[in-house]
């Protein structure tokens, strides 16, 4: 089923057919196991509420449609007599709109609320999810790689410890209101607009080593003029030997020993890796003992594949397993966990 369908009346119904879950061999097992323990056993009462919640939502899409299309007949009636009466049904298009999907809404607020706290158990008890708790602006502005905003919004928090280092991720969108000239008939007229300047995932990982320097990983080569500003004075380019990284990124330190330490090619194919599951524009930079990932995508990476597919977890656990593991890779490759040099 699809949106389509689902609006010309397909049948809904549940799904019940058994997991498939994705993951390499060496976890295969173990995930198995935590799915069939953890959240095998909320799949069917889940099901029970998607079914429930699309059938509600098109009880009401239904309503709403017959609603509109009574007001388009008032306002084609108003009009024949000199009322101005359109505007009516585009109102309560939109408003009747928002109301209809109000139940698959609520259940995918649910989902988020109370099963991913349980996935993300998975990989250890004190890792918790949460919605209201958010990274610090001020040092994610002083490690130099936030683009120019105006506004800062956070979606979900996730925080915990793999082998002793903390990892924190944290939604967030960045938008900036910039004024533009357009034309309006015959005359240009200057209005403003909000861009979105970054929309995605924002990833901390706290090390074992000390940093004593400053290095930024870009990917848009288009903001080079942007980067090389008073604001990123001491930071200066550096030439790496391999030229399909180079061809993606680049790289500026305060320390160009410490940055060639830092980028080995382990952690160069890690990243590239990383990159081609978070549409490519990803950046980093190595501040204050911590790495910090600037993961850009469209949509939360914490909800409901599909409302269409069935509530039984399994495609949205195995993608967080997947994605989480890239992760904890990074952590391994930089060996950030070990109190060693570099």
């Amino acid at each position: 089923m699809n949106i389509l369908t689902f609006i010309l009346g397909s049948t809904i119904k549940a799904q019940r057919q058994a997991a498939r879950l994705s993951a390499d061999a060496s976890d295969r097992a173990s995930l198995q196991e935590y799915y069939d323990t953890q959240l095998a056993p909320l799949a069917a009462r889940y099901e029970t509420k998607r079914v429930n919640s699309l059938k509600a939502t098109r009880k009401r899409l239904y309503l709403s449609l017959a609603i509109v299309a009574g007001l388009v007949l008032l306002a084609l009636l108003g009009h024949s007599r000199g009322l101005m009466l359109f505007p009516l049904p585009l109102v309560a298009l939109l408003g009747l709109g928002f109301w209809s999907f109000t139940p698959t809404r609520q259940f995918k607020r649910q989902v988020q609320q109370e099963i991913y706290p349980i996935m993300f158990k998975y990989f250890g008890e004190d890792f918790i999810y949460n919605r209201e708790m958010r990274l610090d602006m001020n040092r994610l502005s002083a490690a130099k790689v936030l683009p120019n905003y105006d506004k800062a919004s956070f979606g979900d928090y996730i925080q915990g410890q793999y082998k002793g280092i903390e990892l924190v991720v944290n939604e967030l969108t960045l938008t900036k209101d910039v004024r533009v000239e357009e034309w309006d008939g015959n005359k240009r007229r200057t209005v403003t607009r909000t861009e979105t300047r970054f929309r995605g995932t924002v990833v901390e990982l706290s090390s074992h080593k000390q940093f004593i320097g400053h290095t930024v990983v870009l990917k848009d080569r288009g903001g080079l003029a942007n980067f090389l500003s008073d604001s990123h004075s001491g930071l200066q380019r550096v030439k790496l030997e391999d030229p399909l990284f180079e061809k993606e990124f680049d790289v500026f330190s305060t320390d160009q020993i410490e940055s060639r330490y830092l980028l080995n090619t382990a952690f160069m194919e890690r990243l590239q890796q990383l990159a081609k599951s978070f549409d490519g524009d990803i950046q980093c930079a190595f501040f204050r003992n911590r790495l910090i990932l600037f993961l850009p995508n469209r949509r939360s990476r914490f909800q409901m594949q599909s409302i269409f597919d069935s509530a039984n977890f399994s495609a949205e656990f195995s993608q967080l397993n997947r994605e989480m593991k890239q992760l904890f890779a990074i952590i391994e490759v930089l060996k950030l966990n070990e109190h060693t040099g570099l």
